[in-house]
């Protein structure tokens, strides 16, 4: 057996060696060394399997320096501890490791109490578990410490197994919900089994082709696996099957590795110059007279939908545009799984770019765009970590503000009342930055908040109830309901309707600035060095974004508006720079710059101005659901 330590030991050399070199502590790090456990609270788990790969260190500084950082030996092979790992390797290897480990567990990692020398002769062998005695250790002073950590307590409680240890806010409950479950109800033991058999069944595949880091990888690598393909897929399919799925989505698995995986593109790419020794790589179809297929599939169809109505639009107008250097084709009523697989598997076979509108047609689109790597697929939304499929959205909140600055030089009474429809991605951003502009024309104004896509949620009765005649409505002119109510709006006293404003984006324009991409030789251009997914996120700077005042509004107003407009087009305005408040905390103080675009898009609170709430999941209708399932801001989700 001497053979075998002499082997761990040039493990933990190299790992020793490796770690001095790159300015980090060789050995174990000891959890007293950084905590005091006096401060924490202490909860028994029992004895359980914990994951190995988890386990970070020692409790204390007893065993520290035995070991490298890896947990292989360092001690020389004539010493007494030595002679002792050697032994306990003999014994694991004719009847395994009998006695559990106790270790302490601190933000989903282990230190080890009692049993280091096992821990070592564990990670030798290439156990993936080992049995321990788990003591939990939370601060009393704060909740928990990490926003992570605080779901995974969450998810714990439902589904008790460490493997999963995803590195993204919200993973633990997009994972519940990618198996049809919640973070609420307690997940049966034959679920929990299959969740824990399916997790080892990826791992093993996983780690045989990627060079996994340990961080949280390989669970992030998981849910994307289970999102594209389904967690059924999964659990049924053998390794071979599982190899070569992993192999197609390597791009989205690198993608989701990268902190900050999203790359938000603001404002339309610029044409470079391009030698003409490149031209036939760029430009095949101008130089081969092949017209650029482009395709668009909508869930419901035009004459219903005034959102498809929109698209519509801007497909008539690209042929209109570039005439035959292009041509459009289009599925209309792909409101089903089924009927959205068979209009993207047909459009794949002739197009060479494919635009779907509706943030619940991603995950679909995604496996598409995998199947067919050659083909451009773009989705109407904001925020995807997709790497295979481009999203595309406009940055609705910038307009919202002007609309809130207008609608409190236009109320009398301080009051304003905003109609949401579904808490998704950037509706919350577009709620707050209509608050914050009405605050800045009137510090008394409030903006009272109303849902559309709540079941049994009458908001047009809120007007006669608090006395409001200016609201928010719809963005676009509905088609099948009352077709005065959209944008901003004054109630008169006899009940009719005056519109005063409207938000526009021109959708014909922002699809000819991303064909031309293609076209121009662009395209390419986008793509992020890192990875990332690429998410065109454009503004009232790109000319795809406007507010159209009503003639009714007065000059002073709209020229002040006016301003407003140019200060955000310049830069030199932003609704969510400087201080920010909610309705329960200080959000940033006053030297504060911009708000990143993520915590933008992922806002989960509401302006200190705004009189209501985030609805739950189960209050809204079905359309709701779905797309609070794909897009939807944590707060809403969480409550599922």
């Amino acid at each position: 057996m001497n053979d075998d330590y002499s082997k761990a030991l040039k493990l933990g050399e190299q790992a020793f060696s490796k770690a001095i070199h790159e300015g980090r502590n060789p050995y174990l790090s000891a959890l007293d060394d950084f905590l005091d456990a006096k401060t924490c609270s202490v909860r028994e788990l029992g004895t359980i399997d914990i994951p190995l790969s988890l386990i970070a260190g020692t409790k204390t500084a007893g065993r520290q320096q035995a070991f490298a950082c890896n947990f292989m030996p360092i001690m020389e092979k004539d010493t007494e501890f030595a002679g002792k790992w050697s032994r306990l390797y003999e014994s694991q290897a004719e009847e395994g490791l009998r006695d559990s480990i106790l270790v302490y567990e601190y933000l989903h990692h282990f230190y080890v109490q009692e049993g280091n020398k096992r821990v070592s002769v564990a990670r030798y062998v290439g156990m993936p578990v080992i049995s321990a005695k788990v003591k939990r250790l939370v601060k009393q002073e704060e909740k928990t410490g990490t926003d992570i950590y605080d779901e995974f307590l969450k998810f714990y409680a439902v589904c008790p197994l460490y493997e999963f240890n995803f590195s993204k806010k919200g993973s633990y409950l997009a994972f519940a919900q990618a198996l049809n479950l919640d973070l609420k109800t307690k997940w049966d033991d034959i679920t929990v089994s299959r969740v824990k058999a399916a997790y080892y069944q990826f791992d093993r595949a996983y780690r045989n082709l990627e060079h996994v880091s340990g961080s949280g990888e390989e669970s992030d690598a998981f849910l994307t696996y289970i999102t594209i393909y389904g967690f059924d897929s999964l659990r049924l399919s053998g390794p071979d099957t599982i190899r070569r799925n992993v192999l197609k989505i390597r791009k989205e698995l690198q993608a989701q590795s990268v902190p900050d995986s999203i790359s938000f593109r603001e404002t339309p790419a610029e044409k470079k110059d391009t030698p003409l020794s490149d031209l036939k790589k760029i430009l095949p179809i101008k130089l081969d007279e092949k017209p650029l297929n482009i395709a668009f599939i909508y869930d419901k169809n035009p004459q219903d939908s005034a959102w498809t109505y929109e698209h519509e639009i801007g497909r008539m107008y690209l042929n209109k545009k570039f005439g035959n250097e292009v041509t459009t084709e289009v599925y209309e009523n792909c409101d089903t799984s089924e009927k959205l697989k068979d209009a993207l598997n047909r459009a794949s076979a002739s197009a060479d770019m494919v635009f779907t509108v509706s943030p619940s047609m991603m995950q679909e689109t995604l496996k598409a765009a995998l199947a067919h790597p050659k083909t451009k697929f773009l989705n109407c939304s904001i925020n995807s970590s997709a790497n295979a499929v481009r999203s595309y959205y406009a940055r609705m909140y910038e307009v919202k503000f002007l609309m809130g600055a207008l609608s409190a030089m236009c109320t009398e009474n301080h009051k304003v009342c905003y109609i949401a429809d579904y808490p998704i991605y950037g509706t919350i951003a577009s709620i707050n930055a209509f608050a914050v502009g009405a605050s800045l024309i009137d510090p008394q104004c409030r903006v009272y908040l109303g849902w559309s896509g709540v079941h049994d949620e009458k908001w047009f009765s809120l007007l006669d109830d608090l006395d409001i005649r200016i609201f928010s409505a719809a963005d676009f002119v509905s088609l099948k309901e009352d077709h005065t109510i959209f944008g901003l709006c004054r109630k008169e006293a006899d009940g009719s309707i005056v519109n005063l404003a409207m938000p526009v984006i021109n959708w014909p324009k922002y699809y000819e600035k991303l064909v031309s991409q293609v076209l121009e030789g662009t395209w390419n251009n986008e793509k992020d060095p890192k990875k990332k997914s690429v998410n065109y996120w454009w503004g009232m700077n790109s000319d795809v974004l406007d507010l159209v005042l009503s003639s009714r509004i007065p000059y002073s107003s709209a020229k002040m508006i006016s301003l407003m407009k140019e200060g955000l087009i310049k830069g030199t305005l932003n609704p969510f720079s400087g201080e920010l408040r909610s309705t329960e905390k200080l959000i940033q103080d006053s030297h504060a710059g911009r708000l990143s675009n993520e915590q933008i898009i992922r806002m989960d609170w509401l302006n200190d101005n705004v009189i209501g709430v985030i609805p739950e999941f189960h209050e809204l209708n079905e359309s709701g659901r779905k797309l609070s399932k794909v897009s939807g801001v944590d707060a809403a989700k969480e409550k599922a």
